[in-house]
């Protein structure tokens, strides 16, 4: 079996595809949060997804083969983004960490990444849908119950979710601009400029 080098430099990918999906789902890399919402589905709701190796949100493969690390963003706020040169993932892709955290009926999934208050400063980030797993797993000794509200879902997410899941073989139709006919303009009415 190949062993797979998790600090190799981030290939640019041809074409991002959810690994469980058949037939083939794409996914289209500017909407990253549907990436998210997609494999987040498979995370709650596919009994072959080992939900206890900490699935990686954007791939669903185990947490030591994908890492996300997060950097400071620049600015005053200094929110939490995902440094893309030192991340390794086949799907990884820009996307607002605020937004993928945030929950609304149009877009209801809040796994995201972010940094385990218990591990070293520098370790990889851990999605949120996994953290109960990450602290059963790398720090047993913590109370769950002082952290459940980060892996408890609310009745919108689960019911959006829950409907993401059922549908999660319709691909979401491409939103183009309409097209519209170029402006004619007649001879009498265009604007020239005379030569003298």
């Amino acid at each position: 079996m190949e062993e797979l080098d998790t600090n190799a430099p981030n290939m640019e990918h041809v074409g991002l595809a959810c690994p469980k999906c058949q037939p083939t789902i794409d996914f289209n890399p500017s909407n990253g949060h549907r990436v998210i919402e997609h494999i987040g589905a498979h995370i709650l709701h596919d009994t072959s997804v080992d939900c206890s190796s900490e699935p990686c949100g954007l791939c669903l493969r185990p947490a030591p083969l994908c890492k996300i690390v997060l950097k400071k963003a620049r600015g005053r706020m200094g929110k939490l983004a995902i440094d893309m040169k030192l991340s390794s993932c086949p799907n990884l892709i820009k996307f607002s960490i605020a937004n993928a955290a945030a929950c609304f009926e149009t877009s209801p999934c809040t796994n995201h990444p972010m940094k385990c208050p218990y591990c070293p400063k520098l370790n990889p980030a851990v999605w949120s849908y996994n953290f109960r797993h990450h602290l059963l797993r790398f720090h047993p000794s913590i109370h769950l119950g002082d952290h459940r509200s980060l892996w408890t879902s609310s009745k919108l997410e689960k019911d959006g979710m829950k409907r993401i899941w059922q549908h999660r073989h319709k691909q979401p139709k491409s939103h183009r601009r309409a097209q519209r006919p170029p402006l004619i303009i007649s001879e009498t009415h265009r604007a020239q400029l005379v030569l003298r």
